[in-house]
């Protein structure tokens, strides 16, 4: 790292220790340690969405999204006994696709000790197993698959992931990784313990982006939260009557992906958590994001609603809240 950016990576490393900053000085840190963060994909993950905030066609949040469209796509069109998918027969191309997007979401423990395989070996097993017709695009089977390898490609296909791309202490993890690496000096427990406000930094970069998943449609992200509403002013009683305590909550503000498929002439969305946090939904949001309402209009019982789904950004509380408010 050159001297002169590892000097202004130090003044931002200052600021942000005195609690003077904000979503852009957040930004900037990722920017500059951008290209010297090889090792660390999380890091680079965001980095790279700092760089290219347009529509994105790469990494770690858009395999994801890719992913879980390409599994859903699986399950709708081969979960039927009309179609079964037979792996010595002519399949299409999108599917040896999922085969190896579904090893980086598998347990590299279950592969090694049920087949033997690293995950590396199984995708090159994989692409090189089956002969590609980009014309028809259509895969087939060269006969050079042991039974053993084709044993392993059904277990991929067989589950779905619910697990989030990215938690908030790899994020931070990684943080400190990328400054070690490059012999930077700063304070890490002061660091970690703004944990929380570096996260919703990266929360407000995620919010409301597009991704190139190249299906159907293309894969979305958003703020999102665990349960966007929760009973207001509700008594909870047993069978005889008695109050009892009942307690709700919004959960934790997360990254929620979302794709569509097509789904017999309908539109069919999935959505799947993209990046997981530590951050009460309750605590770091302002006021003017909640609101009270019945449940609908048949139903008087009232709700508070979170609504996420407007501009975002940060107030002086450091709280999300409407950016048009």
């Amino acid at each position: 790292m050159k001297p002169a950016e590892k000097a202004k990576t130090q003044k931002l490393l200052t600021k942000i220790k005195s609690e003077s900053f904000d979503e852009n000085d957040i930004d900037s840190l990722f920017m500059k340690l951008r290209a010297y963060s090889l090792g660390f994909p999380v890091f680079r993950e965001i980095a790279d969405f700092v760089a290219h905030n347009d529509q994105r066609d790469r990494g770690l949040a858009n395999q994801s999204l890719e992913t879980m469209y390409l599994r859903m796509k699986f399950f709708l069109e081969y979960n039927s006994p009309k179609k079964i998918l037979d792996l010595s027969a002519p399949f299409p191309l999108w599917i040896k696709r999922l085969m190896i997007l579904q090893v980086d979401k598998s347990d590299e423990t279950a592969l090694r000790e049920k087949f033997n395989v690293s995950p590396q070996r199984l995708k090159i097993r994989i692409d090189k197993g089956f002969k590609d017709d980009k014309q028809t695009k259509m895969t087939i089977n060269n006969s050079k698959l042991s039974e053993n390898t084709f044993n392993s490609i059904k277990y991929i296909l067989s589950f779905i992931s619910g697990n989030a791309t990215i938690t908030q202490k790899q994020l931070i993890n990684e943080l400190v990784g990328v400054l070690n690496k490059n012999n930077i000096t700063f304070d890490e427990s002061s660091l970690r313990s703004l944990s929380d406000k570096i996260t919703i930094c990266i929360l407000l970069l995620f919010h409301k982006s597009s991704f190139d998943i190249k299906g159907y449609k293309s894969g979305h992200c958003v703020i999102a939260c665990d349960n966007e509403s929760i009973s207001h002013n509700v008594r909870f009683v047993d069978l005889d009557g008695n109050e009892v305590e009942h307690h709700e909550s919004f959960g934790n503000l997360k990254i929620g992906g979302t794709v569509t498929l097509d789904n017999n002439g309908k539109n069919l969305s999935i959505s799947h958590d993209i990046l997981s946090t530590e951050l009460d939904a309750e605590l770091w949001c302002s006021d003017s994001l909640f609101h009270i309402e019945p449940f609908n209009t048949e139903v008087q019982h009232l709700y508070k609603r979170l609504k996420l789904d407007v501009d975002l950004t940060l107030n002086n509380e450091f709280r999300l809240t409407n950016w048009s408010a």
